[in-house]
C-alpha cells in the first residue's frame, strides 16, 4: 500500500517535533548539570549528584527519546522503500 501525500507530511512533521522536543530536553540537561556542579562545588556535595542527575534524565526522558528513534526509523524505512521525504 502506497502511502499518500498526507500520510507522508504526517510522519515528517512528527519526526520533527520529537527532535525539537528532544533538543528541548538536551538543552534543560545542560542547565541542570552546570547548576549541579555549581551546587556541588558550593555545599560541597559528593560527586554522585551528577550521576544522580543522569540517571535521573534517563528515566524521565527515555520515552522522547524512544519516540525519536522510532520516528527516525519510520522515516528511513519510508526513504529505502524510495518515497522522496
Amino acid at each position: 500500500m502506497k502511502p499518500t501525500n498526507a500520510t507522508l507530511a504526517t510522519a515528517l512533521e512528527a519526526h520533527r517535533r520529537a527532535r525539537r522536543v528532544v533538543l528541548g530536553h538536551f538543552f534543560f540537561f545542560l542547565v541542570c548539570c552546570i547548576t549541579a556542579l555549581l551546587l556541588r562545588r558550593a555545599f560541597k556535595f559528593p560527586p554522585q549528584l551528577t550521576w544522580v542527575l543522569l540517571a535521573v534524565f534517563g528515566l524521565v526522558f527515555s520515552a522522547d527519546l524512544a519516540r525519536l528513534a522510532y520516528h527516525n526509523y519510520k522515516l528511513q524505512r519510508l526513504r529505502a522503500a524510495g518515497y522522496d521525504v
